[in-house]
């Protein structure tokens, strides 16, 4: 018998570019999003788990896209913690298919505190170019590391 195992996150779009480059980037990481299996095998990194906060076209409500969107992530699963370092790769491997600016992962068990990881894009080692130009792809050169879970 295991304990429930809350994760649950997000990835901010990278957006500092603008049309045609912008739509390029949201249609890739859109369709990165719905490419994700739906009933992952274990430890799970499924579509089911992800949403992208997106403006309706002609809404008249708050801007939920403001300087990028949020892909946001959860799930309430059985002991993932186990199998975090699976599913971290999981995760880095989705990371290195978006384009992101920071990510965040929190979990928490039923018999532990708050554990949180991020990943942060180093802009100075990332090149980000206005010249209308695909972006480079991020890879893990690109970003820092931090974890309270894996010391």
């Amino acid at each position: 018998m295991g304990m429930r195992t809350t994760i649950y996150g997000y990835i901010e779009e990278m957006d500092f570019w603008q049309a045609p480059v912008k739509n390029y980037v949201r249609k890739h990481n859109s369709t990165i999003i719905k490419s994700l299996p739906i009933g992952d095998i274990w430890p799970p990194l499924s579509h089911e788990m992800f949403t992208i906060c997106n403006n309706y076209k002609n809404h008249s409500g708050p801007n939920f896209e403001y300087s990028g969107r949020i892909i946001h992530f959860g799930a309430n699963l059985k002991s993932v913690e186990y199998e975090w370092a699976e599913w971290k790769i999981k995760f880095e491997n989705l990371l290195i298919n978006l384009f992101f600016l920071n990510a965040t992962v929190h979990f928490k068990t039923e018999y532990s505190s708050l554990e949180t990881s991020s990943w942060c894009v180093d802009l100075l080692k990332y090149p980000i170019k206005h010249d209308n130009s695909v972006p480079e792809k991020i890879n893990s050169m690109h970003w820092d590391y931090k974890s309270s879970y894996d010391q």
